[in-house]
C-alpha cells in the first residue's frame, strides 16, 4: 500500500526526509500495558485519527511497503504524519500493509514525539512494534467447467464419399479460489469453420480462464475425397474420418475421445464418420452408422448441455447421420437428388459440425458446417450473484447454487 514520497492526501502540508514512503495509518488512544518481548495487549480501544503518514524503509518496512518480521529483524521505525496535538506517547499507530495475498495491520507502539510544527507542522515518531495482524482478503471458491469450440464438418463433392463429422471441444472440470476485487479473464473458444470439396474443417478455439487449464478446440472432420485430408484432426475431442476407404483414421481427442474412422466395409449410403464427444467416440462411417459421440451434463448431473460430436455427411439416401447429444450439428445428405447441407453445432456448447453428404453421382461441391462455438460455467454457492462480467452471461440462480454461463470473452472481476 506504500507508494514514493508526494504530497499528502490529508492533513497539513508536511516536509517528509528522503527515502520516506506514504501510506495510510490510523492512531489508536490506547497506552500499551504489557510490551515483554515486544507482544502488547490485544485489545483495542477508541480510533483517534485515520490519516496519511510517511514511514522511513528499514530492515522491518521494506520500500515494497511488505513490513519483515524474521528473526532478529530491527522492530524500532520512525513514522512522520502531519501534526495532531492530541497524540501522546505510549499511543498506537496501526499501519497497513500487504503480503500473500493477505493484509498485514502492524500496530507499533509511540516511544518518543519530536514536536516540529513551528518549521513543518508535523510530528516525528519513534516507535516501535507491538503486535501484527493479518486479515485475509475476502474470497470464495467457485466450480469451473470450461468448453472448446467445436471443430468444422469436413467437405466433399456429390460424385465423393461424405465428410467427417467435427468434434467436439475439449471440456475441462476443476474448482479454484478467487480473490474479491481481482479480475479474470475468460476467453471463449469459436467454432471451427465447416470445409468446402475435397478440404478438411477447421478445428475450434480453445478456451482460457486465467490461472486454469485451457479447454482445447475440437479437430476437423475429415475430407470426403480419397486425399491427404481424409483423416480427421486432432483436438479436444478427434474429428471424424472421410468416408472413402478403410484408411481413413479418426482424429485422437486430447481431453474427450476420438473421432471414427472411415467406411471401413465400403457400405452404402458411404458416411463419413462422426466426431468424438467427452462421453463416447464418434461412430465409424460404415453404412447407417457414422454418429457423433455423446456430450457431458452441466457438471455432471442431467442432460448433456455440451461436447456432442458432428454426424458423418451420407452420400446419395435422405437418412442423416445426428450429431452427439450435447450441441453436435447433423450431417449433410440427400433429398430428391438434392445435396442437403449439414448443421452447425450448436452455440455455446462446443459442439461439432456436422460433415458435408451430396448426391452421390455428377459434379458440385458440399460445405461442411461450423462448430458450435465454447463457453465457460462457473458456479458457487448462495442465493445471490457475485461479481461483474464484461462479457455477455447468463445467470441461473436455484438449488443453493449461482450459476454463470459465459456467452463471449470479457473480465469476470470477483
Amino acid at each position: 500500500m506504500a507508494d514514493a514520497c508526494g504530497p499528502l492526501e490529508e492533513g497539513r502540508p508536511s516536509v517528509i526526509p528522503f527515502g520516506m514512503y506514504r501510506t495510510r495509518m490510523r492512531i489508536r488512544s490506547r497506552t500499551v500495558s504489557n510490551t515483554a518481548n515486544g507482544q502488547a495487549d490485544t485489545p483495542v480501544q477508541a480510533t483517534l485519527i485515520d490519516l496519511v503518514g510517511h514511514v522511513k524503509p528499514n530492515a522491518n518496512y521494506r520500500e515494497d511497503g511488505i513490513v519483515n518480521f524474521s528473526e532478529g529483524a530491527i522492530d524500532t521505525i520512525e513514522i512522520v504524519i502531519p501534526y495532531y496535538e492530541a497524540i501522546l506517547t505510549g499511543y498506537l499507530v496501526e499501519v497497513y500493509d500487504s503480503i500473500n495475498n493477505a493484509q498485514a495491520i502492524t500496530y507499533y507502539e509511540i516511544m518518543s514525539i519530536t514536536d516540529d510544527r513551528n518549521k513543518h507542522q508535523q510530528l516525528s515518531l519513534k516507535c516501535r512494534v507491538a503486535e501484527r495482524s493479518i486479515l485475509p482478503i475476502p474470497s470464495y471458491s467457485v466450480s469451473l467447467q470450461l468448453v472448446g469450440g467445436g471443430g468444422g464438418g469436413g467437405g466433399t463433392n456429390n460424385n465423393q464419399y461424405g465428410g467427417g463429422g467435427g468434434g467436439a471441444g475439449g471440456m475441462i472440470q476443476t474448482v479454484a479460489t478467487l480473490i474479491v476485487g481481482t479480475s479474470y479473464t475468460a476467453t471463449i473458444g469459436s467454432g471451427g469453420a465447416g470445409a468446402s470439396g475435397t478440404a478438411k474443417g477447421i478445428p475450434g478455439g480453445d478456451t482460457l480462464f486465467t490461472g486454469v487449464t485451457t479447454a482445447f478446440g475440437g479437430g476437423g472432420g475429415g475430407s470426403g475425397a480419397n486425399n491427404a485430408n481424409k483423416n480427421g484432426g486432432n483436438g479436444g475431442c478427434g474429428g471424424g474420418a472421410g468416408g472413402f476407404g478403410a484408411n481413413g483414421l479418426g482424429g485422437t481427442g486430447s481431453q474427450g475421445l476420438n473421432g471414427g474412422n472411415g467406411n471401413i466395409a465400403d457400405l452404402a449410403p458411404y458416411r463419413g464418420a462422426g466426431g468424438g464427444g467427452i462421453n463416447s467416440a464418434g461412430a465409424n462411417g460404415n453404412g447407417a452408422s457414422g454418429v457423433g459421440g455423446a456430450g457431458f451434463p452441466l457438471f455432471g448431473v442431467g442432460i448433456e448441455v455440451c461436447c456432442g460430436g458432428g454426424g458423418g455427411g451420407t452420400m446419395g439416401s435422405a437418412v442423416l447421420a445426428g450429431g452427439g447429444l450435447g450441441g453436435g450439428g447433423n450431417g449433410g445428405y440427400s433429398s430428391g437428388g438434392v445435396a442437403q447441407p449439414p448443421t452447425n453445432g450448436s452455440p455455446n456448447t462446443g459442439g461439432g459440425g456436422g460433415g458435408a453428404g451430396g448426391t452421390g453421382s455428377g459434379t458440385g461441391t458440399n460445405t461442411g458446417a461450423n462448430g458450435g462455438s465454447g463457453t465457460i460455467y462457473l458456479r458457487y454457492a448462495g442465493t445471490s450473484a457475485l461479481g461483474t462480467y464484461t462479457g455477455t452471461q447468463t445467470v441461473t440462480i436455484g438449488g443453493g447454487f449461482v450459476t454463470h454461463q459465459f456467452l463471449t470473452s470479457g473480465v469476470y472481476t470477483a
